[in-house]
């Protein structure tokens, strides 16, 4: 008999025994979380046994391929009640199809591919498990399912000691490939994937992304993106517990924090860190005296998904693109993007305490505090202050100084540029009910608004895209 047909044999008697224990343990009481649980950790521990039993790569696939069928007809058939979910929860399906991609994609890195399906395994089970147990802080994920910030936790830690045995006892990484880095980097964004998984499609992001970060993470980048990516949810977290990001925001924070910290070094960590606080400290701060006009804001203080990747994600692409070439002008084009934020937030934030009422920049007529595209005195100081401010802790990480009085300049362009597209393209809606003109489509007093000007697809996040990309540009022309 050879030895990958001694292989399937094994597996499927092996994957059949978890089952039955599991069923078993669940027809005499034990829940149906712990016993869907057992069989999903158990299951997936054959990928140690995958690995070292079949020599081709074509057969070793084959048990999970058929489990993914056989799934799929026993959700159905609510056949088993060991793992019956609700409808629409293909979890076990998803679970036996990305088992098989890990095994195909990475067979000849056996190391990649058993880090990608402990994260799954290990990961997803300690983060059910624990956030149904012991989950406090609750957060609602971007499809509108309850997780726990425990939950999270302890898929942070499992999920990391898990992949960082794998990558140290396991062949097929190379020798140079840090590993330490590697695995924070992969739990971090496993996590992430996590947090964003409903009705069982965390089985199919969480190894799939833990997949892409080992298999495909240049050595180069190893080390930066994962620190990045640790420093980056440190801050997210904490920004959340104190109430600066919604649990979206941490997501963002990461998404923005990993490239920027990572692969941008001293320069971009302190520019986005001097935006991201002192940004912060300003939405909290004269909270009573700005409270009228933030009430007609899109958004609030409380940074979303959309506000991180709005202001941070231009910066964010300028970082990758200075790893990919070398191109020291993308190191200017990320900081030209991080001045315009900070210019276009201490405007904003500030400028609604001027005394004096602003005027919209395309006919200076006078506006009420807070318009779309109306400027001031005081906005247009503290949007200069804004950007120097990043400016100069550009300089002080090491950029030349020549440069300040660009990023200067790119910061208030880019800043301006927001004011101009607010008065002419955003999105700009009309209450009836209060008579009073407003960013929000349902108003606060409940009353669905209607269209006074504008587009309708330029919110406000796209008009903070457009004027970073401007600072960006500005920035990268004039090196």
């Amino acid at each position: 008999m050879s030895q990958d047909l001694q292989a399937l044999l094994l597996s499927y008697a092996y994957v059949g025994a978890c089952v039955l224990v599991g069923e078993v343990a669940a027809r005499r009481g034990v829940s149906r979380e712990v016993s869907r649980k057992f069989i999903h950790v158990s299951v997936g521990l054959w990928i140690f046994g995958t690995l070292k039993l079949f020599e081709h790569r074509e057969l070793a696939v084959m048990p999970s391929l058929t489990a993914s069928v056989a799934n799929w007809v026993i959700h159905r058939k609510r056949l088993l009640k060991a793992v019956d979910t609700e409808p629409d929860n293909l979890g076990t399906v998803w679970f036996a199809l990305t088992f098989s991609a890990c095994v195909w994609l990475a067979w000849d890195r056996p190391a990649v591919a058993a880090g990608a399906v402990l994260a799954m395994v290990v990961g997803d089970a300690l983060a059910s498990l624990v956030g149904r147990r012991f989950g406090r802080h609750r957060y609602e994920t971007l499809g509108g399912e309850r997780k726990s910030l425990e939950g999270s936790l302890a898929m942070l830690a499992g999920t990391f000691l898990a992949v960082l045995a794998a990558l140290t006892w396991m062949p097929g990484l190379a020798p140079e490939m840090p590993r330490v880095p590697l695995a924070l980097l992969c739990v971090v964004v496993a996590t992430c994937a996590e947090a964003l998984g409903i009705r069982g499609r965390d089985n199919l992001w969480v190894p799939l992304c833990a997949l892409a970060v080992l298999g495909w993470t240049p050595i180069a980048s190893a080390a930066g993106l994962g620190l990045g990516a640790g420093l980056a949810l440190i801050i997210g977290v904490a920004a959340w517990l104190r109430g600066s990001l919604s649990p979206s925001g941490v997501l963002g924070a990461i998404v923005v924090g990993a490239p920027v910290f990572g692969l941008a070094g001293a320069v971009g960590t302190v520019a986005l860190l001097g935006f991201f606080f002192s940004s912060s400290a300003l939405s909290k701060a004269f909270r009573d005296r700005k409270a009228s006009v933030e009430a007609e804001y899109a958004k609030t203080g409380t940074r979303d998904l959309g506000q991180a990747l709005a202001n941070g994600g231009v910066a964010a692409l300028a970082a990758v693109l200075l790893a990919l070439t070398g191109d020291s002008r993308f190191l200017l084009a990320m900081l030209g993007a991080l001045v315009a934020a900070n210019a276009d937030t201490w405007a904003t934030e500030l400028g609604v305490l001027s005394r004096s009422h602003p005027r919209m920049i395309t006919t200076l007529r006078p506006a009420a505090p807070g318009t779309s595209g109306a400027i001031s005195g005081v906005g247009l100081l503290a949007s200069t202050a804004g950007a120097a401010f990043v400016g100069i802790l550009a300089l002080l990480a090491g950029v030349a100084w020549q440069w300040l009085p660009w990023l200067v300049l790119a910061g208030v362009v880019g800043s301006l540029v927001d004011s101009f597209l607010g008065a002419t393209m955003q999105d700009v809606r009309w209450c009836d009910a209060c008579g009073r003109e407003t960013e929000r489509r349902v108003h606060r007093c409940g009353q669905n608004t209607r269209a006074l000007r504008g587009v309708s697809w330029l919110g406000n996040d796209t008009v903070n895209v457009v004027a970073t990309a401007a600072g960006a540009l500005l920035a990268f022309w004039a090196s």
